[in-house]
């Protein structure tokens, strides 16, 4: 191979592996594009939604599996969304939260109270199901400009991360991957989302 070629299929290489990644999160995306979706984060959560009493028991357990074993100063909350089109609300639960604005959520429902899985990111995507338990997406930071879209899919009684994530930027910053224009649509689900 001559040596001007290397360079080229280097390139070529490098341009199908990160193609790869947006076209895999594309097939999980096709069910969401849509939807009508609810973005929120952190700043949505509240005190007064969490139903305290009956979820304790599961809110700390799932604390233990996380190994955090400090003040809990964040499972104190919680955003509340109908996921899968029953009537009842399930509660996203920061358990723990990162100094970049990403956080652990735990999922839960009631009656029956159930533990649903761990969502990562800081902001989170939703669309409700029918009859049904839809996808997730998530954002999280992985520096002050870029960040990943992580897909959830309901396996087994639990949200489970899918295996492929799509490395993005925030607003399109300095590597000039945006984040897919269906997600910017999204409806806000408290008014300080993104604050």
């Amino acid at each position: 191979m001559k040596p001007t070629l290397r360079p080229m299929m280097f390139c070529a290489v490098m341009l199908v592996g990160l193609c790869s990644a947006v076209v895999g999160q594309n097939k999980y995306w096709r069910e969401i594009k849509g939807k009508p979706l609810v973005k929120f984060d952190w700043n949505c959560t509240e005190p007064a939604t969490l139903p305290k009493p009956a979820l304790n028991g599961l809110i700390e357990a799932a604390l233990k599996e996380e190994q955090y074993t400090g003040t809990y100063y964040y499972a104190d909350r919680a955003f509340a969304y109908d996921l899968n089109g029953d009537r009842q609300p399930e509660y996203f639960v920061p358990l723990v939260c990162g100094a970049t604005g990403n956080c652990t959520f735990g999922l839960f429902s009631l009656n029956p109270n159930k533990f649903l899985g761990r969502i990562n990111g800081e902001y989170l995507y939703l669309h409700r199901g029918r009859q049904t338990w839809p996808r997730l997406v998530t954002y999280g930071h992985t520096t002050a400009v870029e960040g990943t879209l992580v897909t959830f899919t309901f396996r087994r009684g639990r949200y489970q991360q899918l295996p492929r994530y799509s490395r993005t930027d925030s607003r399109g910053g300095i590597y000039g991957k945006k984040a897919p224009a269906f997600l910017d649509r999204a409806r806000k689900g408290c008014a300080n989302v993104a604050y």
